[in-house]
Order: C-alpha cells, then sequence, then structure tokens
C-alpha cells in the first residue's frame, strides 16, 4: 500500500520538485511530511501542482544557463599537479591524482566541484596531459585539462634508513626496561 504526494523540492533519489510519486506511508509520514519535502495529494495539492511545475521549469532553466556558464569557463582552466618519480626521465610516478585533490584545485581556483562529479576514466598516475570530465548537472559535462609532472629525488635512494628487525626490537625494549629497574 503506497501514498502518492506532490514533492515540493527535490529529494535524492526519489524526483524533483513537482513529481507525483508514491511512496510508503511510514516514509512520507516520518521524512518528508517533518521536513517539508513533500504535502499529500489532495484536490487543493493538485491545484498547487501547476504552480510548482511553473517554478519548477524556470529554476531548471536558469540552473541549467548558468551550468552552461560555468562548463564554458572550466573548458579553459589547466590543473598543474607535481608528484615524485623514480628516476628522470620515467613516465610511472609515485601515486596518482585522485578526484578530491582535483576537487580542491578547482576550488582554488574559484569552483566549486565536489569530487563525485568528477569523472576519471583511468588512473591519473602518468606523466603527461590528461582530461578529465566534470559532471555539472543537467546533462552538462565539462572537460578539464590536468598536467601531470614529476619530479626526482636525488639520492633519495641513499636516505632510506635500513629496517631493524622486529627480534632486535623487542631486544632493545627488554634492556632498556632493565636499565630502569
Amino acid at each position: 500500500m503506497n501514498l502518492e504526494v506532490i514533492l515540493k523540492g527535490p529529494v535524492r533519489g526519489l524526483g524533483a520538485e513537482a513529481d507525483l510519486v508514491k511512496v510508503r506511508p511510514g516514509y512520507a509520514r516520518n521524512f518528508l511530511f517533518p521536513n517539508n519535502l513533500a504535502a499529500p495529494v489532495s484536490a487543493a495539492s493538485k491545484r498547487q501542482l501547476e504552480a510548482l511545475k511553473k517554478r519548477r521549469a524556470e529554476r531548471e532553466a536558469a540552473e541549467t544557463a548558468e551550468a552552461e556558464e560555468k562548463a564554458g569557463r572550466l573548458a579553459r582552466i589547466v590543473l598543474n599537479f607535481e608528484l615524485k618519480q623514480a628516476e628522470e626521465g620515467a613516465a610511472k610516478l609515485f601515486g596518482s591524482i585522485t578526484t578530491g585533490e582535483i576537487a580542491s584545485a578547482l576550488a582554488e581556483k574559484g569552483f566549486a566541484v565536489e569530487k563525485r562529479d568528477i569523472d576519471l576514466s583511468k588512473s591519473l598516475n602518468q606523466v603527461g596531459e590528461h582530461e578529465v570530465v566534470v559532471h555539472l548537472g543537467y546533462s552538462v559535462k565539462s572537460t578539464v585539462k590536468v598536467k601531470i609532472a614529476g619530479k626526482s629525488e636525488e639520492g633519495a635512494e641513499k636516505s632510506i634508513k635500513p629496517r631493524k628487525s622486529r627480534k632486535a626490537d623487542s631486544e632493545t625494549e627488554k634492556s632498556s626496561k632493565d636499565k630502569k629497574d
């Protein structure tokens, strides 16, 4: 037994503003109604449905235009990253660039993009120039160029200290306890 409700705003996984949807009574009673996200279907609410649909169409048109304008500005952006590489001239890097790093770099340039909206088709762990797709909503996508440079550290291998065995660690702990007593 489902209950018909009219959504007052977008609800993730359910629908957008002015959608007529069927939901379980407990979901409507305990979540949608108290949070003012939906209204029960009645004769009065059906009249409000047309006003909600008109307001939704205006809002979506404005948001689509804003997303397309943002896509145009994003297409001109080039992000530069630098990662450690094993040796000079090697294409393989230590680590990779993540969606979180790309989102924070875009935020520094004035673009608020969530990391889940960034689509990495492959791992960015090679030196060079890569293209990353950013989803801006309403089927609007933009491509951002990401340039990755490698930096090698001379003498990095020499600075690595040999690791002690566990047996040696436990013996030093015992001897330090004996000295305290």
